[in-house]
């Protein structure tokens, strides 16, 4: 199932790609749809969407602009527009594909099957794809021990002892990593609930694998402890 929002400061346009999209219920989930572009900004960093469909041209700031102030985006974005004079820089911003105003049903239907085959793609082979600013490392969720928030980038540590800077931040770590294996403990750090040795009540930390002590949120512990729990009985 892919997971879908939709920003168009027209009503109307909404409306009309919502009936396409239901016409693909079995395959899609419209998960939110908004109309202002700030309502977007605030929301869209919470919530999980596989892929944004997006106007172009808007009052106030455009589609291209709204990407610039969303980055990093853990999202594909597919343009929609009435204009076709778009395309390249549509191209330039790593959109996903692009779709003319009306959206017609067979091209919906292209861009949903080249969405599911990344989906799936990425699903099955259980490695996650992590960017640095000059190279891309394919990784095994399950040798990373914890990431670390640095800004706008993160520390990604592995059980080989390696540290990489990866240029997104702990949000899009997260939405990536697999939600059983990986619990975000503190606003800075993300981790491997597998690799999980000890945790010391006392001081509120969490010790992981090579004795990292790391801290634990007191808004958190609750859940991390029904996570861990969770975690244990399946293994």
């Amino acid at each position: 199932m892919i997971r879908v929002a939709i920003l168009d400061d027209e009503s109307k346009s909404i409306r009309s790609l919502v009936y396409e999209l239901e016409q693909f219920a079995s395959r899609v989930e419209i998960v939110a749809q908004y109309t202002q572009v700030e309502e977007a900004l605030i929301h869209l960093k919470d919530e999980k969407v596989d892929c944004l469909f997006l106007d172009i041209e808007m009052p106030g700031m455009d589609g291209f602009g709204f990407l610039e102030k969303l980055a990093p985006r853990t999202f594909e974005v597919v343009f929609v527009t009435a204009y076709s004079d778009y395309a390249i820089q549509a191209i330039r911003e790593r959109a996903f594909d692009y779709l003319l105003k009306p959206v017609d049903g067979e091209d919906l239907d292209r861009v949903l099957g080249k969405l599911e085959t990344k989906k799936q793609l990425n699903s099955e082979s259980g490695k996650v794809l992590l960017n640095t600013d000059q190279e891309l490392h394919l990784i095994d969720p399950g040798e990373i021990i914890y990431c670390q928030s640095e800004g706008s980038y993160s520390w990604v540590f592995s059980k080989s002892g390696d540290k990489i800077l990866v240029s997104k931040n702990l949000k899009h770590l997260e939405s990536i990593l697999p939600d059983q294996l990986f619990f975000r403990i503190h606003h800075s750090y993300l981790v491997n609930v597998q690799r999980i040795n000890l945790l010391d009540k006392t001081h509120s930390n969490v010790i992981l694998d090579a004795g990292v002590s790391l801290p634990l949120s007191r808004l958190r512990k609750k859940e991390f402890l029904e996570t861990l729990k969770s975690s244990l009985k399946k293994g």
